[in-house]
């Protein structure tokens, strides 16, 4: 078997880098939905807000996709505006 090559070692370190942070997005979402399905309005606003600033910054950082940061965002707003109403 051969030793594994830089551009090998650089994936799994940027990987491993990486996986605490889209974690933590994954976890916001899920508190987030949580919030919703229990009717805390406000703490789910609050959540949203929180989340937006993260997915914008792991957007900027190259974590995630700039589009999946915006469309994960919208769809917190559209949640909370038909709950809301």
């Amino acid at each position: 078997m051969p030793a594994p090559s830089k551009r090998d070692k650089q994936s799994l370190k940027r990987f491993e880098q990486k996986r605490g942070d889209r974690t933590n997005l994954r976890t916001i979402s899920k508190n987030f939905y949580k919030a919703v399905e229990s009717g805390d309005m406000e703490k789910a606003r609050d959540i949203r807000n929180h989340a937006q600033k993260s997915y914008d910054s792991a957007a900027s950082r190259g974590i995630i996709h700039s589009n999946k940061a915006s469309r994960k965002v919208g769809r917190f707003d559209k949640v909370l505006a038909k709950t809301s109403k």
